[in-house]
Parts: structure tokens; sequence; C-alpha cells
């Protein structure tokens, strides 16, 4: 009987399916192209404050719950997704442009849909500057990249604040969750955050960060929007911001303190060997292990410590003069604006092309510069906002005095930073994802390297500036070193902090930033050494035909990248010249 059936169910599929049961048909394979938009579009709600600065003012108010639950599974679903739309596309039939897209379009769904295999979600805050607690404030006061400038711009923060109300209260409850599952900061970062926190616990809103626009009216502003605005802001400071610090602040303090770990590294946290190693191929762009890693640092501290020696012998005979220093953090502003005069006039020997938007020197705010080093922020497109860079300039308060590290210039702003990230940002060729995206490796090895051209430009006028280059060398070397030895070695705070060169207080700050955002530090000197060593396969495979201008600026043209795709671009380039020399 059985047999009858299957007999009877193939006919009837023979007769009356010819028109129900067809093949299956693959879709079309989609263009590389179709792939990037359609990424792009879908996962603008997850990226608000990018889509906003790509002219997509619907995100002008929101700030998204980047450590939800609904965020992460919406984001893993995309990025898996379009991983395995690209996966269809023929990469060997694309023209070298549109491969190196190809390229850093596969590695940032790789690296996406990776990175959802560890919980950072359960260690959210932390005293270092991309932790929303110390970002926010800089986004309220008018200083990042919020605009405040019409009406709608101070309505739309608005709905930002929203948004941060629901990150602190989700942060706390992440954080519970690893309480519960043994995830835990180091105390000692702990005991930074909370003075962070009180900082923005105010009892008067017109002496809050977030007052600051409200203070800074646009002269367009009549009467009545000046006043209805006092009115938001004023409730928004009183009954929204401050209780969300308070509420925040309670908890680090008198909940999550007592549990946090005595540890400084990932090695101590469940499957924390395994989250480290991931922590370091995504920051260097690279395969090396931690004891890869560990290795070429300590044989980098050799030469450089050599080099020093050989240096300071020199000043030693030659007599040359201290560097000039400043007792006031005005004065010490106003001397590295001169330095910006001198390379800025030197710089188009190095280079062809140049930023079109400007950039200006501030002081980091007083609440975070015991916990945040001298860094740089990017320009808006629409050129509403220039690029800052933001000097720590704590050593010249209180009667101390502080000399003006060139290197540093060079490294934050031109040729370093502020020339790589405006020329990627603005290169309207590049897909937005690659115009607003950023590898550790590639970016903070580009500044790292930009700080050795400070012989080329002309402006290490003393050999104690080189000296200083060296010195500021030296340490990303000793970076390698000491994140590993943290993280992946067992060391505690105070053995890193004891080998890392340098001040006390500043070795401390660094340490612990070590501790909160693990591998970040081992870029700088990795991304380094592989652009150096571009170079000088350039410079050996061209002979008198290498150009560096044209070097550069090749380098420069496709925005940041991981470093293996950037070699393999750079051997394209490299094949390219030698072919057409006579």
């Amino acid at each position: 009987m059985r047999h009858t059936t299957q007999r009877l169910a193939l006919l009837a599929v023979l007769v009356l399916g010819g028109a129900c049961v067809r093949p299956a048909v693959s879709p079309p394979t989609p263009s590389l192209g179709q792939l990037i938009q359609g990424y792009e579009r879908e996962t603008s709600p997850y990226y608000p404050l990018t889509a906003s600065e790509r002219g997509l003012h619907q995100y002008d108010r929101v700030l998204a719950n980047d450590i939800g639950d609904d965020w992460i599974r919406g984001l893993k679903e995309i990025c898996t997704r379009y991983r395995g739309e690209l996966r269809r596309v023929d990469a060997g039939a694309l023209p070298a442009k549109a491969r190196v897209t190809y390229d850093v379009f596969a590695y940032r769904l790789d690296l996406c849909v990776e990175s959802f295999a560890y919980p950072w979600t359960l260690v959210p805050v932390n005293q270092v500057g991309f932790s929303w607690p110390t970002r926010f404030p800089i986004l309220g006061a008018g200083r990042g990249i919020h605009p405040f400038k019409t009406v709608q711009n101070y309505e739309d923060f608005l709905g930002r604040v929203d948004g941060f109300v629901l990150w602190m209260d989700t942060a706390i409850a992440n954080m519970r969750l690893g309480q519960a599952r043994g995830i835990t900061l180091p105390r000692d970062l702990v005991l930074r955050v909370i003075p962070q926190l009180d900082a923005q616990i105010v009892a008067n809103p017109e002496t809050s960060l977030f007052w600051e626009p409200i203070k800074h009216f646009p002269s367009s502003f009549d009467d009545a929007a000046r006043r209805m605005l006092e009115a938001k802001y004023r409730r928004a400071i009183q009954d929204q911001i401050v209780p969300a610090y308070r509420r925040m602040r309670d908890f680090m303090q008198n909940d999550y303190l007592p549990h946090c770990r005595a540890t400084a590294g990932f090695g101590d946290l469940p499957d924390g060997r395994a989250w480290y190693a991931w922590s370091v191929r995504a920051s260097t762009t690279t395969d090396l292990t931690p004891q890869q890693i560990y290795d070429i640092g300590i044989a980098e501290i050799t030469r450089i410590r050599a080099e020093m020696a050989a240096l300071q012998a020199q000043i030693t005979t030659a007599g040359d003069p201290d560097l000039p220093r400043y007792g006031s953090p005005e004065a010490l502003l106003a001397a590295y604006g001169n330095v910006r005069t001198s390379v800025e006039a030197a710089l188009p020997t190095l280079f062809g092309r140049l930023p079109r938007s400007g950039f200006e020197i501030r002081a980091i705010e007083a609440f975070r510069e015991q916990s945040m080093p001298s860094s740089y922020e990017a320009p808006s497109l629409d050129g509403s906002r220039v690029g800052v860079f933001y000097l720590n300039v704590s050593d010249a308060r209180d009667g101390r005095t502080a000399h003006v590290s060139r290197s540093l210039f060079l490294h934050e702003t031109v040729p370093g930073h502020h020339l790589q990230m405006t020329l990627q940002r603005e290169n309207a060729s590049l897909p937005d994802f690659i115009r607003f995206g950023w590898y550790t490796a590639y970016g903070e090895g580009w500044a790292l390297y930009a700080e050795s051209l400070g012989d080329e430009l002309g402006v290490y006028t003393n050999r104690r500036d080189r000296l200083d280059m060296l010195i500021n060398e030296e340490f990303r070397a000793a970076r390698l070193v000491v994140d590993v030895g943290i993280h992946e070695k067992g060391w505690t705070r105070q053995q890193a902090v004891d080998y890392l060169p340098g001040p006390r207080g500043n070795a401390e700050r660094e340490v612990e930033r070590y501790m909160a955002w693990p591998g970040q530090a081992l870029g700088y000197k990795i991304g380094q050494l592989k652009i150096r060593a571009l170079r000088t396969k350039a410079q050996a495979a061209l002979g008198p035909a290498f150009d560096v201008r044209a070097f550069h600026d090749e380098l420069l043209g496709d925005g940041g990248v991981p470093l293996s795709i950037l070699e393999a671009k750079m051997d394209r380039w490299i094949e390219a010249q030698k072919s057409r020399r006579p």
C-alpha cells in the first residue's frame, strides 16, 4: 500500500506539476556598488553620528544604543548577510581601485561578524575618551561633531539626550550581568571613572558643560527661541542628564567597585586569552601573535636606544641648548602655533595633495586632562567645523613648565592625522564606509611614520627635537612589550608602569589606557614599520625614479585600509611605476 501511494503521488507531480515544479533559480549576482549602497543604507541607523556627517539628517536626533541587544542582533544579521552576498562577487574581475574597495569591504564584514564573539558590551564604561560618559559632554558642549548653529540643531541634541540616558541605563544593566559572569573592569580604572562622573553631577544646570551651547547662542536666535531652549536645556540637565550620571556614579561606587577585579589584563577574564588575541589581530590588521608582537617590541627598543645614545653623545659634544619651556597653557598653545607655520610651509616638498579643511589647536578640558592624552578630531564634511588638535596642557599648569614636542605636532596634525584623515574624508570617490572608516594600524601607523618626516620637512631644528622624536618612538615600541605583558603574560599594573619609559604620571595614565583598551596601542608601531618597509621597498625597486610625493599620494589615495591590503596595493603601484620607466 505504501508503494502504491508513492506511485500515485509521483504521477500527480508528473501530470499536474509541470507548471509548479521548476529547477531552483539562483538570484542574480549583485554588483559591488549595489552591495555597498545597500550596506550603507541598512547600517545608517546603527551609526547615526556618521550618518549625520554624511548628510542623512533624519538621524540628527539619534544616539544609538550600541550596547543593547537589539543593536547587536540587528548589526550582526546585516554583516552576516552582506558577507555572504559579497562572496558571490568575482573579485578577480574587478579593476584595481574597485579591488581595493572589495578587499576593505570584505575585511570590514569579517571583522564585524567576528567581534560579536566577545562580550565587549559587558565592559562599556572606561576612563578614556571612547566611552559615552566622557564623550557625551564634549558633544553636548558643542566641541564635537554635533552642530549648534540652528534652533533645529539644539532641538535635535535633546533627542540624543534621550538616547544617552537609555545607553547609561543599559550600561548599568550590562555591567551587572558582567559581574555575574566574572567580567569586570579592573578596580584601578573604576577609581578613575568615578571622578569623571562626579564632574557632570551639578546642582546648577548653568554650571554644566551641557549648558555651553546656551551660553553661546548664535546671534540670529530671537528672544522667544532663546527662552524656549533655555527652559528645555534646564529641564534636560536637571531631569535627565544629571540623574543618569548620578545613577551611574552610585552604581559604580557602591555596587560595581567592591566586585571589580584586582588584576590588570584580559588574560584573567573568562576566555580572555582568545579575546586578547582577537584584539591584537583587529588592531594590527595582521596575523601576528602576541608573542611575535612582544619580540618585535624588544628588538625595536634595542635599536632605538642605540640611536638615542649616539644622538645624545652628539648633543653633549656640540653643547646643544635645551628646548624652550613654557609656564602657562596659553604660552604653550601659542608656541605650537609657531611650529604649525613652519611645517605647513614645507609640506609641498613631500605631498602632492593636501587637505582643503584646516584645523585649530585647543587645550583638553580640565575635567579630562588627567586621563586623556593629546589627540585629534577630524573636521566635518560640510566645512562647518575644522579639525581639532586637543593638546594636553596639564604639565604647563600650577607652576610647572612644558616644551613643544614637534614630533607630537607632526603626529596629530600635519602630515599626521589631520592630513591623512581629512584627505580620506574629502575624497568623494570613496564609499562612505571607507571615507569614515578607521583602522588603527593604518591611521596611527601613518601618524607615527609622519613623526619621522621631521628631518625631511626641516622642522627638527635642534638635535633635541630629533631626540624627542626617538623618545616618543621608544615609548611606542615599549607599548608592544607592555600591552602584551599586561594582557598575555599576567603583568601587574605596577610592573607595566615601571617598564614604560617617561614620567611616572604619564606612564600610569598610559598603562591604564592599555588596561581599558587592549591591543589598541599595538597598531602604532606595527603600522609604522609596515609603511617604512613599503617605502624602503619602493626606493629599492625604483632607484632614482622614486618620487616621494607620488609614493605618499598613492599610499594615502584610497583612505585607511588594513595593512595586508595596503601592501598588496603598493606592490601593484611599484610594478606599475617600473613598467613606465624608459
